[in-house]
């Protein structure tokens, strides 16, 4: 009788364990893999903006506000964002779209048109309407006439779309992707919220309310993310609620006034119900629109009919 070889479980080697799973790289390795990217493009950015760009062009001023020279730099980060996400798109052998901006989806300029409109601007339009009813917001008098609320207004769209679309992606693209791979979906929209709380509470004027704001405003993005699958609406929202601040009714965003307003809006009564020195963010009850916000988007907005990508590598 021939004997039968014993058959055994060949275990993982170190290499395999460490640095591999069912999916390729583990999350980790590809995450330091894209900050490696990110900051020798940061470096390069950093080159540029010393050729060509006056550090007193970019910095606020008390008398002035915000310039829209802030879009040049605006502009290079998020180019060199979208490069980085594209050099991993290779390396992992996906397309780019996956990780929340598909230009191939239709209905990706209604998505970020609905989201400008009803999720941004007129969200920010009611709660200044109630604040006037409290009297502690008035919206003041034109600032602007004629041609220059054409050019401010447009000049400013421009500006807030390049910050909605940087923000957003920064921490709700590959990002988001990728430590949602590793961690799970919901954790990793958690931590990713703290960071950009943790980013904003660095601007002049900045309150506590107003840091819990941006950390509210994170989770509603990734709810919107969650359920249609990209981040065209919050981008849409993101920039519709920076412009209607800084721009159409002239208020600070996140502490920060911006030059051209079309309105010279004020504010009365305690910071803590008229938002203070941080603009509509810092009230009280922007938390509670915000909350109710994020409800109605995880309830109202409907799910893709089929799963992409990002739900399939998630837990």
């Amino acid at each position: 009788m021939e004997l039968q070889p014993i058959q055994t479980e060949q275990r993982p080697g170190f290499f395999q364990t460490v640095f591999l799973n069912e999916r390729g790289l583990r999350a980790g390795w590809r995450l330091l893999v894209f900050f490696a990217m990110l900051i020798a493009l940061q470096q390069i950015a950093g080159l540029i903006a010393k050729l060509f760009v006056h550090p007193a062009s970019t910095s606020p001023t008390p008398s002035r506000g915000i310039s829209p020279t802030v879009a040049l730099p605006e502009m290079v980060a998020f180019g060199f964002l979208l490069l980085a996400s594209w050099m991993m798109s290779r390396i992992e052998k996906r397309d780019i779209g996956q990780y929340g901006l598909p230009l191939k989806s239709s209905g990706f300029l209604s998505q970020f048109a609905f989201g400008y409109l009803f999720w941004g601007f007129l969200p920010l339009a009611l709660l200044l309407c109630v604040m006037r009813v409290l009297h502690v917001f008035y919206f003041g008098h034109l600032a602007l006439h004629q041609a220059q609320i054409l050019y401010w207004g447009f000049t400013w769209w421009g500006v807030f779309l390049l910050v909605g679309l940087l923000e957003e992606y920064l921490l709700r693209g590959y990002l988001l992707y990728t430590l949602a791979d590793g961690i799970g979906f919901w954790p990793a929209a958690i931590v990713l919220a703290a960071l950009f709380a943790l980013g904003h509470s660095r601007n002049s004027g900045e309150t506590r309310i107003g840091v819990i704001m941006t950390a509210l405003f994170a989770i509603f993005a990734s709810v919107t993310l969650w359920r249609t699958g990209n981040l065209w609406l919050a981008v849409g929202a993101h920039a519709g609620w920076d412009w209607g601040e800084s721009f159409f009714f002239g208020t600070n965003d996140s502490g920060l006034p911006a030059q051209g307003h079309l309105l010279n809006s004020h504010i009365a009564g305690p910071d803590w119900l008229s938002g203070g020195t941080v603009g509509p963010e810092g009230s009280l009850l922007t938390l509670i629109l915000m909350l109710v916000m994020t409800m109605l988007a995880y309830f109202l907005l409907r799910r893709p009919s089929r799963k992409p990508a990002l739900m399939i590598t998630t837990r």
